[in-house]
């Protein structure tokens, strides 16, 4: 699958499909069956000095949602656990495979530190460095990750102290618990950055043990807020690849909720050049992957996609602010009968939070003057039953102009089976 092939930070890659560092990333083993089973990379679990290193606690995942069927997942899980002596063997392992080696770091706001992890891993074959300063817990109570991801200062300063010691790409893994995450990518590139990944997982608590009064997942009966990851997150991922690509002029690799190929190539089409996957291959395995690149090659040649490249940033062009949508005053549901299962969830939803335009389902019975056009009913269709179709003409404005004062001269002129 040539076309699938991609450039990144002067390596090339079999694919765009990478695992990130994380727990599938723990040791040479794993690394060598990511490679095997056919991914274009792995990053390295981060690594750190050993003044550093501590224990995991047991247990420290938690999910939303039941078994195959995750849409997030939180863990407490920290970085490496074991001695810069320990990965030194583990990464020679690796030496002979064929695939880019990115190796992820982790350090105090003591820029000596950056420096001493980014030669040691240069010296330990590293081909690109990723910096983590974005770990939403354990890590910031000891003033690493993201105390350091949210300060575009610190995050400025640690790429460049890692940048100035290495002649590697180095590449500054983003946090996405910010405010605005512009500024920090800036900082990056100013520091040196060759590329920036985001985003690491998003700080909070994804249930309560509501019997025991514990928030999960919870050790010897204390929580805490720690990092969520999975589809669930992926909304948060699209938008902040989007705003770094908009208006960073860095490669990207995206990360976030990434569990199936069109979650990929959304993320591509978003800006990003690579993907990092976790959560999806923690749920289902390596395996994942052929399936993905098939099925993405196949799109590339439906669609007249000869590379990956031409895949980046495609749909950057059609975000846009809320002022400038325009309003559809012509947009109905259209139910087909041979689909429907008459589980009225869209009669329901409707009546209680809509128009109460639904009349009968089955029958495609819609009073068009109540319908507010919001699409919930579409929404909540279990069979994907329902279509949202222009009908007896369009009157399109944008919330920026403003409702058209003569509203007869902006109809385009539709017949009602023009509409449809």
């Amino acid at each position: 699958m040539d076309e699938l092939r991609v450039e990144f930070l002067g390596h090339e890659f079999d694919n765009p499909f990478i695992i990130g560092s994380a727990s599938p990333t723990v040791d040479g083993a794993h690394m060598r069956k990511i490679v095997e089973k056919g991914w274009g990379s792995y990053i390295v679990k981060t690594l750190s000095l050993d003044k550093n290193v501590r224990p995991d606690v047991r247990p420290r995942l938690s999910g939303m949602g039941r078994y195959s069927h995750l849409f997030g997942l939180q863990n407490c899980e920290l970085i490496t656990t074991h001695t810069l002596d320990w990965w030194e063997r583990e990464l020679r392992m690796l030496r002979d495979l064929d695939s880019p080696m990115i190796v992820s770091i982790m350090a105090t706001p003591e820029l000596e530190d950056w420096a001493t992890m980014g030669r040691w891993c240069e010296e330990n074959g590293a081909d690109i460095i990723e910096l983590n300063v974005s770990c939403p817990h354990g890590c910031p109570e000891e003033h690493m990750g993201s105390f350091i991801g949210q300060d575009p200062q610190l995050v400025h300063d640690v790429t460049k102290a890692v940048k100035d010691d290495v002649s590697i790409p180095v590449m500054t893994k983003l946090t996405p618990n910010v405010t605005d995450i512009v500024p920090v990518g800036k900082a990056a590139k100013k520091g040196g950055a060759d590329a920036l990944s985001t985003i690491n997982t998003v700080g909070g608590i994804n249930g309560v043990d509501i019997y025991n009064r514990i928030p999960a997942p919870y050790v010897l009966n204390k929580g805490t807020i720690s990092g969520n990851s999975g589809p669930a997150m992926r909304t948060i991922a699209y938008k902040w690849v989007s705003e770094l690509a908009a208006n960073i002029n860095l490669p990207i690799s995206g990360i976030g909720g990434i569990d199936s190929w069109e979650a990929a190539t959304g993320m591509m089409m978003l800006g990003a050049s690579t993907t990092q996957v976790v959560t999806a291959a923690m749920v289902e395995g390596f395996d994942i992957v052929q399936e993905w690149k098939r099925r993405l090659a196949e799109f590339m040649r439906e669609q007249g996609y000869e590379t990956i490249e031409d895949i980046v940033g495609k749909a950057l062009p059609s975000l846009s602010d809320y002022e400038h949508l325009e309003v559809e005053d012509h947009l109905y549901p259209e139910i087909d009968d041979t689909r429907c299962i008459q589980c009225q969830r869209c009669r329901i939803a409707c009546a209680d939070t809509g128009g109460e335009a639904i009349i009968t389902p089955y029958l495609n019975e819609i009073d068009d003057d109540k319908c507010l056009g919001c699409a919930l009913c579409k929404t909540v269709c279990p069979v994907d039953a329902i279509s949202m179709v222009v009908r007896d003409g369009s009157l399109r404005w944008t919330r920026k102009q403003g409702p058209p004062t003569d509203r007869k001269e902006v109809d385009v002129g539709l017949t009602a089976e023009e509409g449809k």
